[in-house]
């Protein structure tokens, strides 16, 4: 069991990974459109994007004296990978509470078993979605990743390559990619698949919401 500290810890890592990624994702982004995007107080965003600045992650740049934007640096890089590879492993550790998750987020797409859909991605995340997508009853479901994932298997299917999807033979394509899910999306977005075709799941920002919610929550019972 995690002491408050401890929480207190995770609380925080979780914010900041939601900052460097969305920095990251908009160079030209401000404390405010920052704070709106990621639903957490101004006076918060501020805290944050100062606290990464000190650490050297985040670098000021300064268009003018009215206005600043941020830019993640090669250290904040290097710590948005760490980040974001620890709560993956954090996230997929709880499987079942995975398969739940996905199951809610997939049920708002109107899917039945004769929906045909390509995952992208045969990672580990790969395998849960494949899995709830199984429960809902679709056969019709082909496995993608880059060069074919290197001729890898998946759950005993061969992995295509991505350059070889048709963009009209499946009714989704759903990213399994937590690390760089926007990457991903580009991606398939090079190959042709239409924006609104396209599913992501576990958006990074919600992270820092979440954190946000915690600590909110720890303050009022500090009170």
């Amino acid at each position: 069991m995690r002491s408050p500290t401890e929480h207190q810890e995770a609380d925080f890592s979780e914010a900041e990974l939601g900052v460097l990624a969305e920095v990251w994702r908009d160079p030209e982004t401000t404390q405010r459109s920052l704070g709106r995007r990621l639903g957490i107080s101004l006076g918060l965003t501020n805290h944050l994007v100062r606290k990464l600045v000190g650490k050297g992650y985040v670098r000021v740049v300064k268009s003018n004296w009215r206005r600043r934007f941020y830019a993640v640096t090669p250290k904040g890089m290097v710590q948005k990978v760490r980040l974001t590879l620890g709560y993956v492993g954090n996230f997929l550790g709880d499987y079942q509470n995975v398969k739940l998750i996905l199951r809610e987020e997939l049920s708002p797409l109107a899917l039945h078993k004769e929906s045909r859909i390509a995952i992208y991605g045969p990672g580990d995340f790969g395998e849960l979605v494949y899995l709830a997508v199984r429960d809902l009853g679709i056969e019709e479901v082909d496995v993608f990743g880059v060069n074919g994932a290197g001729g890898a298997s998946f759950l005993g299917r061969p992995v295509r390559d991505v350059a070889d999807l048709a963009p009209d033979g499946y009714d989704r394509v759903l990213v399994a990619e937590l690390v760089d899910p926007e990457a991903a999306c580009a991606r398939l977005r090079e190959a042709g698949v239409p924006s609104e075709s396209i599913v992501t799941f576990f958006a990074l920002p919600s992270v820092a919401r979440r954190a946000a919610s915690k600590r909110d929550a720890s303050t009022a019972e500090g009170e």
